[in-house]
């Protein structure tokens, strides 16, 4: 009991944490996956966080000897259980990374851009990139680096839209931007 209660803890925590939250207490952990992941971000279904519930329920009774004995029957439910539990967030892991990578790429996107808007005025992207490159790299104000990480920019933010990014690429554009910013 005791294993399978942390074998569903502590990947339940590190899904809080990865989705930006401070570390849980074990006994917040619960009422923090249902709030983010079941109410607020409608990435877990109801019957998940019932299986977390369950386990940590029978735990709770274990450790304060509520129960004293568990049926072979009932630890063989409470593994197949956990092993659907610990499937699915697999794959929320999965998307609560997309997530945070279109949050990164929509943001250094807009960092950039918001940029240029500045010194060069309001333009659509096309035309920011080419006065980029006619007024500010050919007069030697930027390099052509510079350029060529607007452009990644640009490509990483359209292969996101397409599904195509790496975590790798998301992390370069990251910082490349920093760079360029």
């Amino acid at each position: 009991v005791h294993d399978i209660y942390w074998g569903v803890m502590t990947p339940s925590q590190a899904l809080l944490m990865l989705y930006g939250l401070p570390p849980p207490t074990p006994k917040q952990t619960v009422s923090e996956m249902k709030r983010i992941f079941v109410d607020k971000e409608k990435m877990l279904e109801k019957k998940y966080l019932d299986i977390l519930e369950k386990i940590v329920g029978i735990y709770k009774d274990f450790e304060h000897e509520k129960i004293k004995e568990i049926s072979g029957t009932k630890l063989d439910e409470l593994i197949v259980g956990t092993e659907s539990y610990l499937k699915r967030l697999n794959e929320l892991r999965k998307q609560i990374e997309k997530k945070a990578h279109e949050k990164t790429i929509e943001q250094i996107y807009k960092d950039v851009f918001t940029l240029l808007e500045a010194i060069l005025g309001k333009k659509s992207q096309a035309q920011a990139v080419a006065e980029f490159e006619n007024i500010l790299v050919k007069k030697g104000k930027f390099t052509h680096q510079h350029l060529r990480i607007l452009n990644e920019i640009v490509s990483a933010r359209i292969e996101f839209k397409k599904g195509k990014l790496t975590a790798q690429k998301v992390d370069d554009a990251r910082k490349h931007a920093a760079i360029l910013i």
